[in-house]
């Protein structure tokens, strides 16, 4: 409530005293970077595609709200760029965009101030504030003349190999296993230059692990040149992929390795947050069932597991897991779950459940539920009455 209440009054003080139309453009580069020079305004870049809902989202809860709008227009012009029609300004492949929305400030001159990838909300409040955040960050950082020092502030397309130009493009998506692909990483272009850094970040789950490791002797160059927000994400990238390859092959020693990497590539904030997620991808892989039962206990007596998180995961058990002792610990959560909220995914999930532990009596006694849930709800029926079926 008080953050809501900051929000208005900034929001109502800025429509009252500052108010100030917003330059709005579409996709030209050019003409917002003309606007922005001639009237001494940062330029607010929002990458978006035309199938992305959150970028949707964004563009109709913050970026066509008036008071918004009035804020913004003091201090930004606004450029709305469709990431996949890149051919003409080439902003997507200069700023290795990848993700969807993404925002980008540009000084005047065009040079970066700050990157975002994505902003977390489910509604205006929430998305305004990150978005004000995020705003407030680049004026700061260009009232301070800090710029991201390895992003130029002009495009050479030409200092980019052809495969990334063809990828973000979409004109050649099948490009990882190409000659020139491999070719590139062996090749003797500066680690450092933005070229470089632009296209290793793309494809950062796909290069080979020798291109991982070496990245690692650079990590304080790439900090100093383009800032944490895209050394930690490109770290990230290679982190993951050396994780994946190890779960992929079911190789503990792998799996050690790639620990050990990120957490000399990451922060402990990082690696706190990713590495038990790949540890329960790793789990399953190798038919554990019960160490991943282990991981979801811990965060359900820490009170992190919302009822729809321990449906999720016990759907996976009953797709995935032949442990008996782990489908009936599920099954009592659920059992708990549904008295407390028996909606149809929460019961749907308990008879599937109980199908699968043998119980047919107590699995076609809470598939009726089930049922009698899901028509109350509007919901489809066919896999529910096929369980029923067959029991």
């Amino acid at each position: 409530m008080k953050k809501l209440f900051v929000l208005v009054t900034i929001l109502t003080m800025a429509y009252f005293c500052q108010a100030q139309e917003l330059n709005i453009i579409e996709q030209d580069y050019k003409k917002a970077l003309h606007i922005a020079r001639k009237e001494n305004k940062l330029i607010f870049i929002d990458f978006y595609t035309g199938w992305c809902a959150p970028c949707k989202k964004l563009d109709r809860l913050v970026f066509q709200n008036d008071s918004i709008q009035q804020l913004l227009g003091k201090e930004f012009v606004l450029l709305r760029y469709d990431a996949e029609n890149d051919k003409v300004f080439n902003l997507s492949k200069k700023h290795h965009i990848s993700s969807y929305p993404t925002a980008i400030i540009l000084n005047p001159e065009g040079y970066v101030l700050t990157k975002q990838y994505g902003f977390q909300g489910e509604d205006f409040d929430r998305l305004s504030e990150n978005v004000l955040k995020f705003t407030g960050q680049g004026i700061v950082a260009y009232r301070e003349h800090n710029v991201l020092k390895g992003y130029a502030n002009t495009i050479d397309i030409s200092m980019y190999p052809q495969f990334y130009i063809d990828y973000v493009n979409r004109d050649n998506i099948k490009v990882t296993n190409t000659p020139e692909f491999k070719a590139y990483w062996k090749s003797s272009v500066n680690r450092t230059s933005e070229a470089y850094f632009s296209t290793l970040i793309y494809f950062g789950s796909d290069v080979p692990d020798f291109v991982a490791d070496t990245t690692l002797l650079y990590k304080k160059d790439y900090l100093g040149l383009y800032g944490v927000t895209d050394t930690e994400t490109l770290f990230y990238f290679l982190s993951a992929a050396k994780f994946g390859r190890a779960i992929s092959a079911k190789n503990q020693e792998a799996f050690d390795q790639a620990e050990v990497y990120a957490k000399k590539a990451l922060s402990k904030a990082w690696t706190d947050d990713i590495i038990p997620g790949f540890k329960v991808t790793f789990f399953k892989a190798q038919n554990r069932w019960d160490r991943v039962f282990d991981h979801y206990q811990q965060r359900k007596d820490r009170g992190q597991l919302s009822h729809e998180n321990i449906s999720f995961f016990c759907r996976d058990v009953y797709k995935n897991c032949e442990d008996p002792q782990v489908i009936a610990q599920c099954m009592d959560w659920m059992q708990e779950i549904t008295a407390r909220e028996p909606v149809y995914d929460y019961l749907d999930t308990y008879a599937f459940l109980a199908f699968k532990a043998g119980n047919r009596e107590k699995s076609r006694k809470i598939a009726e539920l089930a049922l009698a849930a899901a028509r109350k709800e509007n919901r489809k029926t066919v896999k529910i009455e096929e369980l029923l079926e067959r029991l």
